[in-house]
């Protein structure tokens, strides 16, 4: 899974923030990164480490929420096999292309 929020920031330059699950980890069985980045610059990465799916699955709706009320708005989503957050986020995100599948 893969989502991407964009945002106009200061003096022009384009504000990106991408949450993916495609981390795997030894120490936890679920991980999350968020990774920030402006325009063309060096990204800055955070990884989140979970025991449980649903733990994971808020994180990323709290995570959402909060770029969409700082003004940030969808550039894309992808998910190969759904994840299960996909029903909370397709309401927060305005957007029907996020669906569960399976």
């Amino acid at each position: 899974m893969i989502i991407t929020l964009y945002k106009t920031g200061a003096g022009g330059k384009t504000l990106y923030y991408t949450i993916h699950d495609r981390q795997q980890l030894l120490d936890a069985p679920f991980a999350l990164s968020a990774a920030f980045r402006v325009g063309l610059g060096r990204e800055r990465e955070r990884l989140h480490r979970f025991e449980k799916l649903a733990d994971r699955d808020r994180m990323i709706r709290s995570l959402v929420a909060r770029r969409l009320k700082d003004g940030y708005r969808l550039l894309y989503t992808f998910s190969r096999s759904g994840f299960s957050a996909s029903e909370g986020l397709a309401e927060a995100l305005g957007e029907t292309r996020v669906t569960a599948i399976g």
